[in-house]
């Protein structure tokens, strides 16, 4: 009966177009009145909610993408990617992929990428004979792909959340990751073949090097995240002040273009931004609080068991759960959502939270993108000039094939968690 009363708060408050945390929070308090319970524990619990060292990471990682955007960072990506599959049949849908996979372990953010990656693939896409539908569907389908390239958001606020090692999940979503990037690429070729998409001159070896070097610094980035924590010389939370430091000294002795009005600017941005995430995951933390005291993940559990189906019905429903909302509310209030009720719910049935992480992260790059309401589609369809709706239908067969995939990772849980196993977490 609790947890009736809190999704039909919740959904009436979205439904009215309330931003997310506030119907988050609205929800909470309306059903902590409803139990009598003390209003002292509103504030109490929103604040631990975001008074978590982990948590710290969120802002630190989104300044070090703000910061790594500057001074032509995507630029040096792009054209190390086209130096390295521009020659491939689809050669510039194949370096949109492959630039997505550089710049998406530098933002951490599926609307950054769309918006850097956009901006300078769609015109050079347009200008090659493709359509602006069909190149916004590319760069969407590589930045939904992107979101499984560490150090992604949506698998920070998971690890805090869920209380699941954050460099665990990074390294697990490699596999994944390369998964997708490897379909795309090979749907892409298909399709040039079919309808005759131009491919570039192959890059002699020199133009490689080259542009290999000019990229090697920003790459550098994932290499000091991932190796620092795998090695114990950092924590997560660490690992993103080494990041930030990192990009401040790109951005300013080694490509001088930052400014102090333009670190201000990033600054600012950052603020914005961590607020906003932050006060969301306080106000989920106080409708979790409520849920379990109301017992309600227990009884979703015993409903969820006795509907019968185990770990793989369970595996299914939530990429069906997550699909629509994550369309709606995004990848982090979803993620944040959702997290204290399911994750329970898939360690009492024997899945690995690490391996559930991943289905999760892989959904969700899935439901950002989904027409015609998924926020990251809504930035990229601005930066290509289109309508959301020109673009779902040459976007479905990307969706599609990610979708295949992320089944594949639901039901093979050997490709997420081989790597993890293999470093010893």
């Amino acid at each position: 009966m609790m947890g009736g009363l809190l999704l039909g708060a919740f959904g009436a408050l979205v439904a009215a177009a309330v931003p997310i945390g506030f119907a988050l929070a609205t929800a909470a308090v309306i059903a902590i009145v409803a139990a009598d319970l003390p209003l002292v524990l509103i504030p109490q619990q929103i604040v631990a909610g975001m008074d978590s060292f982990p948590m710290l990471a969120v802002p630190l990682f989104i300044l070090a993408g703000f910061l790594m955007d500057v001074g032509g960072i995507s630029r040096r990506l792009v054209a190390l990617a086209r130096s390295l599959v521009g020659h491939l049949p689809g050669g510039l849908g194949q370096v949109v992929i492959m630039a997505e996979m550089f710049f998406s372990g530098v933002s951490g953010s599926t609307s950054a990428d769309a918006a850097a990656i956009g901006g300078i693939m769609v015109p050079q896409l347009t200008a090659n004979g493709y359509s602006r539908e069909r190149s916004t569907a590319i760069v969407s389908a590589a930045c939904g792909m992107g979101i499984l390239i560490p150090p992604a958001i949506v698998m920070v606020i998971y690890g805090v959340i869920g209380g699941v090692s954050i460099g665990a999940l990074f390294v697990a979503s490699i596999a994944p990751a390369l998964l997708i990037a490897a379909g795309l690429m090979a749907q892409i070729g298909w399709q040039a073949r079919r309808q005759g998409w131009p491919a570039g001159e192959r890059a002699s070896f020199a133009d490689v090097r080259r542009a290999g070097l000019d990229a090697v610094l920003p790459l550098f980035m994932i290499v000091v995240i991932l190796g620092g924590i795998r090695f114990g010389l950092f924590t997560p939370t660490e690992a993103a002040a080494v990041a930030v430091a990192y990009a401040l000294l790109l951005a300013g002795p080694v490509y001088r273009s930052l400014t102090a009005r333009g670190l201000w600017d990033k600054v600012v941005q950052t603020a914005l931004v961590s607020g906003m995430v932050l006060f969301v995951v306080g106000a989920a933390r106080l409708l979790g609080w409520v849920l379990a005291v109301e017992e309600v993940p227990q009884a979703l559990a015993s409903s969820v068991v006795g509907m019968g189906g185990g770990a793989a019905g369970f595996l299914i429903l939530t990429i069906l759960v997550f699909l629509p909302l994550g369309a709606i509310l995004e990848g982090v209030p979803a993620v944040v959502m959702l997290t204290p009720i399911l994750l329970p719910i898939a360690r009492q049935l024997g899945i690995d939270p690490v391996h559930y992480g991943a289905v999760i992260v892989a959904t969700q790059g899935i439901s950002v993108f989904l027409p015609p309401v998924g926020v990251s589609l809504l930035v990229a369809c601005s930066v290509g000039g289109v309508e959301p709706a020109k673009v779902a239908r040459p976007l479905a067969p990307y969706l599609a094939l990610m979708l295949a995939l992320t089944l594949v990772i639901a039901f093979m849980p050997g490709v997420v968690l081989f790597l993890p196993n293999l470093l010893g977490y």
